[in-house]
């Protein structure tokens, strides 16, 4: 049985948040990858693509995009592996019939699954492969949500998670929290405007607030799986974890 840290909290959003997150992402699907790509100065993309070649998805394996919003990561994954079915997850139903008119080039196995983090609709271990990108901190509860992917992931899989980061040192974490807080609405807003009304991206604050620092988040990872890589982007901004069932 995993380890589970003595003392460790809950973390994640409120159901109003998540309503309103979901109600954001959903306003912002027309321009969700160019914003997104500039906010980040282009490492959002980056970083999914590192994932994905961790990921070592070979042809016929049965893959999760947990969060799957308008297919930006099922779509490279299709570009560099032929799963026998991509699986996506969302919460909303809008952002999967987005998946699916943006996905239908791909030609891919594609199912869509309308569903929460928490209580995943799947069996155990039916997952070759879990990835996550930009939406575990979305959950009503981080570390709930994270044993959820360790239960659906198959013995040989693999979770990959990428996300903003929280990073641990204080200098670090400061300037994290001023850009994100500050600084990126005002790039989104630039971005966006003459083109729709309002801000979906300052929703990223509320989400950001609970999240837990990198290194809390790693110990949750190695409690569950047996390997687990760390890489990050823009001082810890951004990263990517890769938790593997098994060791190599």
């Amino acid at each position: 049985m995993a380890k589970v840290c003595r003392g460790e909290s809950s973390a994640g959003i409120s159901p109003e948040t998540s309503r309103k997150v979901v109600e954001a992402i959903e306003e912002s699907i027309p321009l969700y990858d160019r914003v997104n790509n500039l906010i980040s100065f282009g490492k959002a993309q980056v970083a999914r693509k590192f994932a994905i070649q961790k990921l070592q998805l070979a042809d016929g394996r049965v893959v999760l995009d947990a969060g799957i919003g308008p297919g930006t990561t099922s779509k490279l994954i299709t570009e560099l592996a032929k799963p026998s079915l991509l699986v996506g997850l969302d919460a909303s139903s809008k952002q999967l019939k987005a998946a699916k008119s943006n996905l239908e080039a791909a030609k891919a196995s594609l199912q869509l699954v309308r569903g929460s983090f928490e209580f995943l609709p799947f069996r155990d271990g039916v997952f070759d492969a879990i990835i996550t990108c930009y939406a575990l901190r979305d959950s009503l509860d981080i570390p709930k949500a994270i044993g959820e992917y360790r239960r659906i992931c198959a013995q040989s899989g693999a979770f990959a998670d990428v996300d903003l980061g929280k990073p641990d040192n204080t200098l670090k974490r400061a300037g994290s929290v001023v850009y994100i807080r500050y600084v990126m609405p005002l790039i989104a807003r630039a971005a966006i405007y003459g083109k729709m009304k309002g801000n979906p991206w300052r929703m990223i604050v509320p989400t950001y607030k609970p999240l837990p620092t990198n290194g809390s988040l790693l110990l949750r990872m190695r409690n569950l799986f047996a390997t687990v890589e760390f890489k990050d982007y823009l001082m810890g901004g951004i990263i990517v974890i890769i938790a593997r069932r098994t060791s190599a």
